[in-house]
């Protein structure tokens, strides 16, 4: 028998993919909450798959499967629920007992959602049709693992804070966010970080639920324009790092090169708050008046020790600058960077910030840049907390994009 031709359909939303006949016919409803697969000449036949109402760490909820195919499934509709070993997720299988029916129906759980299939085909026909329609499901795939590990952290950092504030009362709210009586929990910043290092999960999370306890008892919100002073610094982050809902809506924020944007914290011993358009109103200052004033507290700052890096007579120089602050990456805007590197480096050189915490300067030499922008966007990628992939053009006169694109701003000064 000649293999049947295939066709791959990814959901609307991207929750799962399978592979179906070409020559079936593929019908969506009520955007992609249910979808349906079947052959165009028999309305008798068919596969209806359909997403549950309900986001859960379907790792923990695999025990709960048999239940609550007993609870979907009266025993007048189907009988012997059973795990499907064939598919790649949790699944219980059932078969259909309405009368003249013989299909099956399915409940399978993976990453943060759990599908509920149904087959409908003539019992006279269960013989023929049921090969075609398991290898349907075990085609199946649930595309969902960002999810599950954004409802996976969510859960754990919801445990801890019950845990240690109970009288906060804390609770999910929408767009995976955690609410109290008093504070609002944003987790994408911990998701980050434990998908950078999933091997550091419990200690990451830990240390995120000591922070907002730190912050929610350092007057955060509340600091005098005398107090913030010494301690706003200006940070560089993505564009597409603001938002227009969430925690990002009301940050400070100046525009700068490409796809950066300057943003300004107020720096503590244990973490940093960023500054909004808030503060600035009630300090009774101006945006132009704190970047001034965030640039000299930058410039205030020391630099490391020792900067790593390497040199070659043809190449150039490389060195990396990598602080115990967290702020190296915001030394791209020090005032004096191209006198410090000019002697080593010479003048122009280049400057890279794939992350937060790195700051990489470099010679002017093809070659080596060739080599660094590798480097610096293989690292950007691979980041928790990505700034850009960029280079930039260090000269005597500010910091400028090195290759002028349309919409790219002129050289300004750093």
């Amino acid at each position: 028998m000649l293999p049947v031709p295939l066709k791959t359909f990814v959901h609307p939303h991207s929750i799962y993919r399978l592979e179906y006949p070409a020559h079936w016919d593929q019908v969506t409803e009520k955007d992609g909450e249910s979808c349906g697969f079947g052959p165009h000449e028999r309305d008798d036949v068919g596969l209806w798959i359909s997403i549950l109402p309900a986001s859960i760490d379907t790792d923990r909820f695999a025990e709960d499967l048999p239940k609550l195919m007993e609870q979907a499934l009266s025993e007048s509709e189907a009988a012997n629920p059973r795990p499907d070993p064939t598919l790649r997720h949790h699944a219980m299988v059932a078969d259909t007992t309405k009368e003249g029916e013989g299909g099956h129906y399915w409940l399978v759980a993976g990453g943060d959602v759990v599908l509920f299939a149904s087959t409908q085909v003539p019992v006279a026909e269960r013989a023929n049709w049921t090969p075609a329609f398991q290898q349907l499901m075990a085609s199946l795939h649930i595309t969902r693992d960002k999810e599950l590990l954004m409802r996976q952290v969510a859960n754990d950092v919801l445990a801890k804070l019950r845990e240690t504030h109970p009288e906060e009362e804390f609770e999910f709210t929408e767009g995976n966010r955690i609410k109290g009586k008093h504070q609002m929990v944003y987790l994408s910043n911990v998701v980050r970080e434990v998908r950078e290092s999933p091997g550091r999960r419990e200690k990451i999370i830990d240390n995120f639920v000591k922070n907002l306890s730190r912050s929610a008892h350092a007057d955060v919100g509340y600091e005098t324009w005398k107090e913030a002073r010494p301690r706003i610094l200006p940070v560089l982050k993505p564009r597409d790092y603001l938002q227009p809902e969430g925690p990002t809506h009301h940050l400070l924020t100046q525009d700068w090169l490409a796809d950066v944007v300057i943003c300004y914290v107020i720096k503590s011993k244990k973490f940093f708050r960023f500054v909004t358009g808030w503060d600035v109103n009630r300090w009774g200052t101006t945006a132009a008046d704190l970047h001034e004033l965030a640039i000299a507290n930058l410039a205030r700052l020391s630099w490391p020790s020792k900067m790593p890096g390497s040199s070659s007579k043809n190449l150039g120089r490389v060195i990396i600058v990598d602080c115990e602050d967290g702020l190296a990456s915001s030394r791209l805007l020090h005032p004096d960077l191209h006198r410090l590197f000019r002697g080593p480096l010479g003048s122009p050189f280049w400057a890279g910030i794939p992350d937060r915490n790195t700051l990489v300067v470099f010679s002017d030499r093809r070659p080596l840049k060739k080599k660094i922008d590798k480097k610096l966007a293989k690292d950007c990628r691979s980041s928790a907390y990505p700034i850009t992939e960029r280079p930039f053009l260090v000269t005597a006169d500010g910091i400028a994009l090195g290759e002028e694109k349309e919409g790219d701003r002129k050289p300004e000064e750093g």
